[in-house]
């Protein structure tokens, strides 16, 4: 009895948990008009009796039903079938809310790296795994303690169709209370275990250690390259963001853009990037550091080894990029608990470990005391000499004159010249944020 309560209230989860999630992928990464609509249906079949499933599924498995030459009535199969559609709501709108709380930013992260569909769809898994196990733990809850259904499909039959919760019932009826009371203590117990089993499953490392990989870096030279970037533009609720500006990346420069808050900086850098937009053709090309820097993984090796696991052909260089900005006793520290300076370096550190031919840094050492300041900068300078391009936005007049070839300014979405007024008031250092 006890395997059999095991196998079909297991199984029953297992299926549930099998199709919600692949709608649950769906409706997080998709926007349509009726969303909110359909979520306001899953949410209220939450609450869906038991008996109505029941009524429905025998209904419809009895001989006149739609599915009577499956021959389930009164089987396992039978209630298995019940249960899961008593689940599957409950389970996806769980699950569905946990995948669309994996933020923006780490999707642009995925985006950037040029993850392959399956493994992103892995990753984002991975990062909600939480809420996904809270998930299943609630199916799985319900569907072990679901009476009605069961009964009313299974019959609760001796030796074929009866499981714990219907003998709890059956004895409760005859007035056997002690064995009544020890069955919903194993039943008790049993739920306790399995729970107990699947949290464990969040403490899994499926993407990576808490150790830095030994590998030796990849230090390239890139050959010439030029990329003419023309007229890209970037509107949100009708209002221009970025108009019409033209920029080149080319071998062996780094150039600083520079311009006022507001001014369309980062907007200019994620439209590169083709995160605002479709793609320019160079995604291959990036590697992207935001002026937030978006952390994906539980750990900074676990961060370091990403670029790596993506993409087979990328050396796991973790150790030796940790040495650059002194990680490299921070394996196994969780990336929750880093500062906002080490977030920031393990962010540039990552990019770099990408291998691509342009870096695209959006403040990348605001957060930086001197020294971390200069080893980074050194890195960037190295990355020049070995034929790489580098763009980055800054509000730091010094920074862009210690590294830029040449010097961008923005104003309102468009490019304006070195003698304007804005960038007079920018070099002056009285616009300084």
């Amino acid at each position: 009895m006890v395997v059999r309560t095991v196998v079909t209230s297991g199984t029953a989860t297992l299926i549930a948990t099998l199709f919600a999630l692949g709608f649950a992928l769906l409706l997080a990464n998709t926007n349509w008009r009726g969303k909110e609509m359909l979520r306001v249906i899953v949410q209220a079949l939450y609450g869906l009796p038991p008996v109505v499933v029941g009524v429905v599924v025998y209904l419809a498995l009895s001989k006149d039903g739609v599915l009577s030459d499956l021959n389930w009535l009164f089987t396992i199969e039978g209630m298995i079938f019940a249960q899961t559609l008593l689940i599957f709501p409950l389970i996806l709108g769980v699950a569905w809310g946990a995948l669309e709380r994996v933020s923006e930013d780490k999707r642009d992260v995925f985006r950037v790296m040029n993850v392959k569909k399956p493994t992103r769809i892995m990753l984002e898994m991975y990062c909600a795994r939480r809420g996904i196990v809270n998930a299943v733990l609630l199916g799985f809850g319900r569907a072990i303690a679901e009476v009605g259904a069961v009964l009313m499909v299974g019959g609760n039959i001796a030796g074929k169709t009866r499981v714990l919760t219907t003998s709890v019932v059956l004895e409760t009826s005859i007035g056997e209370m002690d064995a009544a009371l020890q069955l919903g203590g194993i039943l008790l117990v049993l739920s306790l275990l399995i729970a107990l089993s699947i949290q464990l499953l969040q403490k899994i490392h499926l993407f990576g250690g808490g150790d830095f990989g030994e590998e030796s870096r990849d230090v390239v030279s890139y050959e010439a390259f030029n990329h003419k970037l023309k007229n890209l533009n970037v509107q949100k609720d009708d209002v221009n963001i970025l108009e019409s500006f033209s920029i080149e990346l080319s071998q062996g420069e780094i150039i600083a853009l520079m311009g006022e808050s507001g001014s369309g900086k980062s907007t200019l850098l994620r439209r590169i990037c083709g995160l605002e937009g479709n793609d320019l053709g160079i995604g291959q090309d990036v590697a992207y550091v935001a002026q937030q820097p978006t952390l994906v993984m539980d750990t900074v090796a676990m961060e370091l080894q990403l670029p790596a696991m993506v993409h087979n052909q990328l050396p796991n260089a973790g150790k030796e990029l940790a040495s650059i900005c002194g990680l490299e006793q921070k394996g196994k520290q969780r990336n929750s608990t880093l500062s906002g300076g080490e977030k920031q370096r393990l962010a540039f550190l990552r990019a770099l470990a990408m291998n691509r031919k342009i870096l695209i840094l959006d403040e990348f050492t605001s957060e930086l005391d001197g020294l971390s300041i200069e080893k980074i900068e050194q890195e960037v300078l190295d990355f020049k000499q070995r034929g790489g391009c580098v763009l980055f936005a800054t509000h730091n007049v010094m920074q862009a004159e210690r590294l830029a070839t040449r010097t961008i300014y923005i104003h309102q979405g468009k490019e304006v010249g070195s003698e304007s007024e804005v960038a007079q008031k920018i070099k002056s250092g009285n616009w300084i944020g």
